[in-house]
């Protein structure tokens, strides 16, 4: 039985392709909560072959229109670039080439993703018909899969089921992890979704208030937007209370990024008569936000709550692991700082291509070719935690100086593309401006919450390759008739 329902689903699925490549794209989307729960024939997972479905049939496509050119967009150039740092320091890789491809494909699937999501939802050229509905349904994906992963990261917060060390208060709550089976990376994939439900709740209720003013709106047209805008908050508030879950610190953290960039480009998009009330909400919200860090070193928030909020600013400190006695109370700093301290002794060994990527562990532990590489660890932590709890370090420690490059010019082009696409986006648009917003909340928290944690892994940027996508392909709203 297992086996016939997977044949028919891949039936199915390979005939939705075959129609239009858009629906692959929307599989592997809804797969990332799942890629790890599932293992195909031949070692794929649902996410991979989704992709390979979608580059299938978009290559198909492409033969049968050669007369509708391929986009590239603005930020193509940078995962280019960044692919070629990866590649030349697989090549050079001492430790293992398979790991260093590995992580490389990893790359190589966000820019795939990347690639059909602009050309899939383009406003404009000769398959411009239908645009908006396929750009609709890549956002309900890009909703709706970490929302339920965030239901179920609830879960297992409320239930504490979850193994011993995420346990919390005493035991009667439990870090959120979902499917991805880590706080910190599950953070990181609700910080790839909250900003753009929010976004899209602010932008339906401002164009809500300009129906009632106008009184031009049908009473059809009011409830489907009713019907949207209560669908579409759900979601926030899952996702928002799913983070809280995770009490990952650096999650926390990034999520304070992208609000802040949602404030600043709602100011933007403001009219010049609205930007004063703007000013003054804003200057209240920071003032709550200043009561909240102020209760969470008074004792007024629940201990667990307040002892995370207060350990934020203790673990910016830099320090060498190396003369500091470790206890219970700083066990998970000391240990966070001894993974910082080895990436960087990997960057100054291998300053020009780093160690691999990939291979951050087998660097970290000596794990070379024929056990001829001495480890690189801080004593006394032996033992590797994946990453250097620093994604910009981290990626310095894999793939040197030239791919530290190629990340800050890729990060640099995701700042212009967010900019470019907000000033793009129609007033009269609620939709091009929600994604305009809630993508540049997306970026800025994930290039934030990069400081604390790597959050390329697990296929996770194939969710973000679509919120890249989906902001150069709505850049081209302008040139709509």
């Amino acid at each position: 039985l297992p086996l016939a329902a997977l044949l028919v689903a891949g039936v199915a699925a390979g005939v939705l392709a075959l129609i239009h490549p858009i629906w692959a794209v929307y599989m592997a989307i809804l797969a990332v909560p799942v890629q790890e729960i599932v293992v195909l024939p031949g070692g794929l997972n649902f996410v991979q072959a989704a992709l390979l479905l979608a580059l299938g049939s978009w290559g198909l496509r492409a033969l049968s229109r050669p007369d509708q050119p391929i986009l590239f967009g603005r930020l193509f150039p940078g995962l280019a670039l960044l692919l070629f740092a990866l590649s030349l320091a697989t090549i050079l890789t001492p430790y293992s080439f398979t790991e260093a491809v590995k992580e490389t494909v990893r790359w190589a699937s966000a820019a795939l993703m990347y690639l059909l999501a602009l050309n899939m939802c383009r406003p404009d050229g000769p398959d411009a018909a239908g645009w908006r509905w396929r750009a609709g349904g890549l956002v309900a994906c890009l909703l709706a899969a970490p929302t339920a992963n965030g239901l179920l990261g609830l879960w297992q917060f409320f239930t504490a089921d979850a193994p011993p060390s995420f346990l919390i208060a005493g035991g009667r709550f439990a870090r959120a992890y979902g499917t991805i089976g880590q706080p910190n990376s599950f953070a990181g994939s609700l910080n790839m979704a909250w900003p753009l439900a929010v976004a899209l709740c602010l932008v339906l209720i401002l164009d809500f208030r300009f129906w009632i003013v106008a009184r031009s709106s049908k009473i059809q047209n009011l409830k489907s937007k009713i019907v949207l805008l209560a669908s579409v908050s759900l979601c926030a508030a899952v996702l928002l209370a799913a983070l809280v879950a995770t009490f990952s610190r650096g999650g926390w953290v990034g999520a304070a990024g992208g609000a802040a960039a949602m404030l600043l480009a709602v100011g933007l998009l403001l009219p010049a008569a609205l930007r004063r009330r703007f000013t003054q909400g804003l200057a209240l919200a920071v003032g709550a936000a200043g009561v909240v860090l102020l209760l969470g070193g008074g004792g007024l928030l629940p201990d667990a709550l307040e002892q995370r909020i207060s350990s934020i600013t203790r673990n910016l400190r830099l320090f060498d692991v190396r003369t500091v006695a470790v206890t219970p109370e700083n066990f998970a700093v000391v240990e966070r700082m001894a993974q910082l301290q080895a990436a960087w002794h990997m960057f100054t060994s291998h300053p020009l291509t780093g160690v691999g990527p990939g291979n951050y562990t087998l660097a970290y532990e000596g794990r070379g070719p024929n056990g001829s590489v001495p480890p690189m660890y801080v004593h006394p932590w032996y033992q590797s935690r994946g990453h250097a709890h620093n994604y910009y370090v981290h990626t310095a420690a894999e793939v040197g100086i030239i791919g530290l490059f190629a990340y800050l010019v890729l990060a640099a082009l995701q700042l212009v593309q967010a900019r470019a696409t907000l000033l793009a986006a129609p007033a009269n648009d609620w939709f091009a401006r929600g994604v305009a917003v809630g993508g540049c909340g997306i970026i800025l928290a994930v290039l934030t919450h990069n400081f604390f944690e790597n959050l390329h892994v697990l296929n996770l940027g194939v969710q973000l390759g679509a919120v890249w996508g989906l902001l150069a392909a709505l850049e081209r709203c302008e040139s709509q008739p």
